[in-house]
């Protein structure tokens, strides 16, 4: 979807993506797993928002 709104075909946008090495896979994690690690960070920084949340899973090795 993203190479047809940029108007170049897909199979460019994984040679760009792979050149730069940006990763666009995601982690399988159930949803039990992910509720925990949200509730934790929860805790620990209950006034964060949603872009510490993201940081706080990427610094866990999710991609979410």
């Amino acid at each position: 979807k993203l190479a047809r709104v940029m108007g170049i075909h897909r199979n460019t946008l994984h040679s760009y993506l792979k050149q730069n090495n940006v990763s666009y896979k995601y982690n399988i994690i159930s949803d039990a797993n992910l509720d925990h690690a949200v509730r934790e960070f929860r805790q620990m920084k209950p006034n964060s928002g949603v872009h510490y949340l993201t940081g706080h899973l990427r610094q866990l090795g999710l991609q979410v």
